[in-house]
């Protein structure tokens, strides 16, 4: 018998995908779900031994889709749908309020299909000013969602921006995966034209090639998120909630895909032949474990640094003695501090002065 690849085995319902999402938080808590990047260290900062000015000059604000925030970092979008799934945008919001610095929500998918669940994504109570930007699957477009649904949940939940996420590898391994990715550029620039918000286009962990880039770009899109090999590993996820095929498969495309580096040195380049008017944005999600990390992708050209797994896990596996609030404020202290030394050590005052400090490893 010859099965049809480009469908799923598990009809998708509602009440599956917010299982799902369940199972997502659950393995992600658990298990070794991140993919293993071969950046290495080709990439460094110049040190300055000699820093001629105070460390308090150091500046870390960053103007991104129409708003200069803090930091130059983005909590991605990871969770919602399910109780467990609120309880952490809540405390992931109230940080990015207090911080100042935007935040992604996880797949909106599940509220359009059955509006009972969209008080489980509104998490505007929790904070109010908010930068907050939306999420929907690109491919959910060619699976019953429309653009008008898009458009309404942007507005019932006061969003700022919407992102579209690209998911074709966490799709072919998913159960319920919907795998038809076909002809989806003009929808998305339809999206664009439709939203008064911007619209960001990410991948969720396989990278981004200039030629996509390029083609979304093309399409009126504000930002693309690279969301490169390194990070969270959505086939790994996907392979552990299915049978052993399904598992098999999952590691075999555990490091599929472009690293974060290399998405960024491929997209950066891309957006500069765009121009200002309005600016092209690359946004280096993927392994983001630090901010020195963070500086070096801010070096490369990247507008913002996205940051997913690592505060996902200090608040269900909160640090010993704090809760997770605490322990979510302690790892936002991480990235920030370790930002400030890195642009202080090597004598950046302003992110953009990082780029003049970048320098590449000779091959041995």
């Amino acid at each position: 018998m010859n099965r049809s690849l480009d469908s799923a085995n598990i009809e998708d319902t509602p009440e599956r995908a917010a299982e799902r999402k369940q199972n997502h938080i659950d393995i992600c808590r658990r298990d070794d779900v991140e993919s293993r990047s071969r950046d290495g260290s080709a990439y460094f900062l110049t040190p300055d031994a000699l820093p001629d000015f105070a460390p308090d000059a150091v500046d870390t604000k960053r103007k991104f889709l129409g708003r200069v925030f803090s930091w130059p970092l983005l909590i991605t979008g990871m969770t919602g749908g399910v109780k467990d799934g609120q309880r952490i945008n809540e405390i992931l919001a109230s940080l990015a309020e207090r911080w100042d610095i935007p935040m992604g929500l996880g797949s909106q998918k599940l509220m359009l299909k059955d509006p009972s669940y969209v008080k489980l994504f509104d998490v505007r109570k929790s904070a109010p000013h908010a930068f907050l930007i939306g999420n929907i699957g690109a491919v959910s477009f060619n699976y019953g969602i429309g653009i008008d649904d898009v458009v309404r949940m942007v507005d019932d939940l006061n969003l700022n921006a919407c992102a579209v996420h690209l998911n074709a590898l966490q799709e072919q391994i998913q159960p319920e995966g919907e795998r038809n990715f076909e002809n989806l550029f003009p929808v998305i620039e339809k999206l664009v034209s439709k939203l008064a918000v911007p619209v960001v286009v990410k991948e969720v962990g396989s990278g981004m090639s200039s030629g996509t880039c390029r083609r979304l770009m093309e399409c009126g899109v504000a930002a693309v998120d690279v969301g490169g090999n390194g990070g969270t590993s959505w086939s790994v996820i996907e392979g552990l909630r299915g049978d052993p095929l399904t598992h098999r498969l999952g590691e075999l495309f555990r490091n599929w895909g472009l690293s974060t580096i290399e998405s960024v040195e491929e997209c950066v380049p891309v957006a500069k032949t765009f121009g200002e008017a309005p600016p092209r944005y690359v946004v280096a999600t993927g392994g983001v474990r630090d901010g020195a990390q963070s500086a070096l992708l801010i070096a490369l050209g990247a507008q913002m640094c996205g940051v997913g797994l690592p505060f996902f896990r200090s608040i269900v596996n909160p640090q010993a003695g704090l809760s997770p609030e605490e322990s979510l404020e302690q790892e936002m202290r991480f990235f920030a501090r370790s930002l400030q030394i890195a642009m202080y050590c090597s004598g950046a005052k302003k992110l953009d002065d990082l780029s003049a400090r970048l320098r590449k490893r000779s091959a041995k």
